[in-house]
């Protein structure tokens, strides 16, 4: 094939269903270019986390892809690796409550209250999505904080239960030392789990980052920005395209384990896609507004963000000419963020009006696809590798339509797949990262560690 044959990159990076409606997405029914498919090193790293243990497999069928294979096999999840809760007496305390709210797989959710006898306040609503007969899912849901000094403490949870999908129910107040408060706790619980992986995990930072891959590899080929963009996307486009059937499609973990349809959460992942920009997103605006000793979240995200900010700002620094010399390949881009974007109109655009614009994207694009995604899915596995701490669906056993066959299956599901999650470490920054990016993390390790260890923060979403 001459060089005037070779297929233009919008060709090879097609995007699936309707422009400015559907997820801004590679169609997973084409086959993904070599520019990004799994090199052998990713392909042995997943292999090596594949239960049971299995000869590294073709290129085609990347490790996690066999997790679905194994679940008949696995009869209960307690064989699997100890997880955190399983190895805390503590694990159902208040205490230890609050402190998964704070430093948990799902951070940055407490928001600040005026006017009532509790500070703080973590709130999910599900009013929107339908329940599966049989399965139990608050139509609202919200954990309340009381603040003394510098600590917080549980002061009640107050849910609005279904019948079926009827949302009538007066709320339900329970508060710690009420006969079911600990019930309560674990619905809440429940809950969360599943807008950790809808919104925290899958929307926020993959199918987020990945509208920013597309117009990148639709577009740039010469501009220097690749040198800094490029190794934050690796992985990315792969692990998506299998996220489509094992994760959340049709039979994927999320809609065959909680109690949602596969519409609906589609429609919690793009809600929340339709309301993030890079031009105004900052982790300053979901930090506590007071000091809490042991939130270890805020100020590891905050450090990490400015540590981006600088090693971006010494790129553009040394290379604002070189990416100058090439802006209409960000001009495509641009125009490719812009045409394809799902986000609401009155929340602005994601155009790159100018080089400042450029370089806030970047800023953006790295802290979620390292930071952000190593925080949110390095952790599933400390909760949801025990289903007697949380669960992603709930489920009345007295119903009719309760198979205990169908809730173990669906529970070991939930346990092999957090872990495979959690267990990949392909491309830690502290070895593969730029040796700038590596030294302004080591020196601010200090602030990072208490809430994600440096060898847990990867360069990429690979997995």
């Amino acid at each position: 094939m001459t060089a005037s044959t070779q297929p233009l990159p919008k060709d090879l990076f097609p995007y699936i269903g309707k422009e400015g409606e559907d997820l801004p997405r590679f169609d997973p029914q084409k086959p993904l270019p070599p520019k990004v498919a799994p090199n052998p090193r990713l392909v042995a790293n997943m292999g090596l986390h594949t239960i049971p243990a299995k000869p590294v497999p073709p290129l085609a069928l990347l490790g996690i892809a066999g997790v679905t294979d194994i679940i008949q096999q696995m009869p209960t999840p307690n064989i699997m690796p100890a997880n955190l809760t399983r190895c805390r007496p503590d694990k159902f305390s208040d205490a230890f409550f609050v402190d998964r709210r704070l430093n948990g797989f799902n951070p940055g959710k407490l928001n600040r209250t005026i006017g009532q006898e509790w500070q703080y306040v973590v709130r999910y609503d599900c009013r929107k999505y339908a329940v599966d007969p049989g399965g139990i899912l608050p139509a609202t849901i919200e954990a309340r904080f009381v603040l003394r000094g510098h600590s917080l403490y549980a002061h009640s949870i107050q849910y609005v239960l279904r019948e079926g999908n009827n949302i009538s129910n007066a709320p339900i107040t329970n508060s710690p030392g009420d006969a079911d408060w600990e019930w309560a706790k674990r619905l809440f619980r429940s809950a969360e789990f599943l807008f950790q992986e809808t919104q925290a995990h899958l929307a926020r930072t993959h199918l987020n980052v990945e509208q920013y891959a597309m117009a990148y590899y639709r577009n740039v080929k010469n501009n220097k920005i690749a040198e800094l963009l490029e190794p934050h996307f690796e992985g990315l486009l792969n692990i998506n395209k299998l996220g489509a059937n094992i994760i959340f499609g049709d039979e994927g973990v999320i809609p065959q384990s909680s109690t949602i349809s596969t519409t609906d959460v589609e429609k919690l992942l793009k809600e929340e896609v339709s309301r993030l920009n890079y031009h105004t997103w900052h982790p300053r605006m979901q930090a506590l507004q007071d000091f809490v000793s042991n939130n270890h979240y805020d100020r590891a995200a905050i450090a990490v963000w400015e540590i981006v900010e600088q090693y971006v700002g010494k790129f553009f620094q040394d290379y604002e000419s070189a990416i100058r010399s090439d802006w209409a390949e960000i001009e495509g881009m641009s125009q490719d963020l812009v045409g394809h974007s799902i986000l609401k109109r009155e929340l602005g655009t994601l155009k790159i009006h100018n080089i400042n614009d450029l370089k806030k994207l970047c800023i953006y694009v790295i802290y979620h696809s390292s930071f952000l995604h190593s925080w949110t899915n390095y952790k599933q596995y400390e909760d949801g590798g025990d289903i007697e701490y949380a669960a992603l669906g709930l489920w009345d056993e007295k119903h009719p339509s309760f198979d205990p066959a169908v809730a173990a299956k669906r529970n070991i599901g939930q346990v092999l797949i957090t872990w495979t999650l959690s267990s990949v470490r392909y491309n830690p920054i502290m070895e593969n990262g730029s040796s700038l990016l590596k030294d302004l993390l080591w020196q601010r390790r200090d602030e990072i560690q208490p809430g994600l260890p440096l060898e847990m923060l990867m360069m990429s979403i690979h997995i």
